[in-house]
């Protein structure tokens, strides 16, 4: 982009001219491509290189190959070959995530532009790209069909839910990027996979690791000694803050005073005939100052909540319902759901032994103790509110799951 100004001193928009340094970038990863490198070796490369993507980020696959028909991606990138396309694309907010998500406009709205002077790929290679993409997307569409054929003739294909149990839990405990599904049903470091910038090769199957969180759930997430030591650090860090607040209630207590002195001043002038517009904005600062100010020497927390004595064994009890729930086809959704509000993240760590996996299994305790309490509730039990005294407090429980043989970190 060209950054400069008109006569006016205004900034003239739209103005580019060609880096050739960047061009030849691009027409080198457009020869790869061609070639038949695939773009998830093309970006490890480039990052191996230490070679900047766009804005300055490392490269991945989606990087380069995008979406055809949307026109992202660098190879789909038509400004490449002297062609600029607006509004190919409209962006809306999804109600259901609050996220800003692309659909593509018809195109007839599409507004083109052609600008000869800004081309850099000529038509022998733009045309062996596209060549590229079609062979890539005829073998996608056969692999596709061939699944599809083989989960029409398997029927325990039709109950399986296509999202994994732990999907978007799971993180590297090398690099901290996601682990993901792959090939073989397999979890493997995503960072790894699309741009190879993490040094973790290990992967483990997905019933293999769903086994192992599912019994750390069950046997060790709120074991009695795990459960008493987060909450020993819940009553100190309870302890801590209500240290901070009584260091603070002094002037908490004298400041409704002058709060309420000012508020009698503005009223007392309005009654003098001195009203403002501004007042009534100051009256209203004043007036949620006065509000917080109730609130914080009102909602002071226990020095030490207190634990349910039942809380564990009621917890172990509905997590192994939940458990043989995920058997039961029509179960399996609520149950999995269920166990997943459980779950915080689930951290995976190359072992010191060849082929070995350590996993460590996070939760929040607040968000254990209030799903317990609604257990307990719903049997008939008496409301002790195991997770009273824990506002503000964040405290998590944290359980080690080691891989064949079976060991636990705390």
């Amino acid at each position: 982009m060209v950054k400069q100004l008109d006569a006016r001193g205004e900034p003239i928009r739209g103005d580019r001219e060609i880096d050739e340094a960047e061009a030849n970038l691009v027409r080198r990863i457009f020869r790869e491509f061609a070639a038949g490198v695939g773009p998830r070796t093309i970006a490890r490369t480039l990052n191996e290189e230490g070679v900047p993507g766009p804005n300055g980020k490392l490269w991945k696959d989606t990087t380069i190959r995008g979406h055809i028909k949307r026109g992202t991606g660098l190879v789909n990138n038509e400004l490449y070959i002297g062609r600029l396309i607006w509004n190919r694309l409209r962006y809306l907010k999804d109600p259901s995530t609050g996220r800003r998500v692309s659909r593509l406009n018809p195109e007839s709205a599409w507004i083109t532009t052609e600008v000869p002077e800004l081309r850099i790929v000529d038509d022998k290679l733009w045309q062996a790209v596209r060549k590229r993409q079609g062979e890539i997307a005829e073998k996608f569409v056969n692999v596709r069909e061939a699944v599809r054929e083989h989960h029409r003739t398997n029927r325990l294909n039709v109950a399986r839910r296509p999202r994994s149990l732990l999907s978007g839990l799971i993180f590297c405990g090398c690099c901290g990027g996601p682990y993901s599904l792959r090939g073989g049903d397999r979890f493997a470091c995503s960072n790894r996979i699309s741009n190879g910038t993490c040094s973790n090769t290990r992967t483990i199957p997905r019933e293999e690791l769903e086994r192992r969180v599912l019994a750390g759930l069950k046997d060790r997430m709120m074991a009695p000694e795990i459960a008493a030591e987060a909450m020993r650090a819940c009553a100190e860090e309870t302890n801590r803050l209500n240290r901070e607040r009584r260091s603070n209630s002094n002037s908490w207590k004298a400041e409704p005073v002058r709060v309420e002195k000012q508020i009698r001043g503005i009223i007392e002038a309005i009654k003098e005939g001195m009203y403002q517009r501004s007042m009534k904005a100051e009256m209203d600062a004043l007036e949620d100052r006065k509000k917080a100010l109730t609130e914080l020497l009102t909602d002071v927390p226990d020095d030490a909540p207190d634990l349910l004595p039942s809380a564990s064994a009621i917890y172990a009890r509905k997590v192994a319902i939940l458990t043989k729930a995920l058997n039961r086809p029509d179960e399996r959704p609520q149950a999995a759901e269920a166990l997943r509000m459980l779950i915080e993240k689930i951290v995976l760590t190359p072992g010191p032994k060849r082929g070995e996996i350590l996993a460590t299994l996070h939760g929040e305790l607040r968000t254990i103790l209030e799903w317990t309490e609604r257990q307990a509730i719903g049997k008939g039990k008496k409301n002790d509110t195991p997770g009273a005294g824990l506002t503000g407090v964040s405290v998590s429980v944290v359980a080690g799951i080691g891989f064949e043989p079976m060991t636990f970190r705390l």
